[in-house]
C-alpha cells in the first residue's frame, strides 16, 4: 500500500498539471469555435444585406419600366422566344 501512495504522491503533480494544460487546450477551442461563428455569421449578414440591396435595385429599376421594354428585357431569360 505505501507503494501506490508513493507513486500517487510523485504522479499528482504531473496529473494536475497535465488536467490544468488540458483545461487551457479546451477552452482555447471553444473559444475558437465561438469566434469563428461570429465572423460567419457577420459575413452571412453582409452577404444577405448586399443581395437585398441588389434585388431591391433590381425591382425599382423593372418597376420603372413601360411593358414593352420589360418583355424586350426578358426576351433573354425565355427559352421559346429563340424558336
Amino acid at each position: 500500500m505505501t507503494f501506490l501512495a508513493t507513486i500517487w504522491a510523485r504522479l499528482s503533480g504531473y496529473v494536475a498539471a497535465a488536467g490544468v494544460v488540458l483545461g487551457i487546450v479546451i477552452s482555447a477551442f471553444l473559444y475558437g469555435r465561438s469566434d469563428g461563428r461570429q465572423d460567419a455569421e457577420a459575413v452571412q449578414a453582409k452577404s444577405n444585406a448586399r443581395a437585398r440591396t441588389q434585388s431591391k435595385e433590381v425591382e425599382n429599376e423593372i418597376n420603372g419600366l413601360d411593358d414593352r421594354a420589360a418583355g424586350d428585357r426578358l426576351d433573354k431569360w425565355m427559352r421559346d422566344s429563340k424558336r
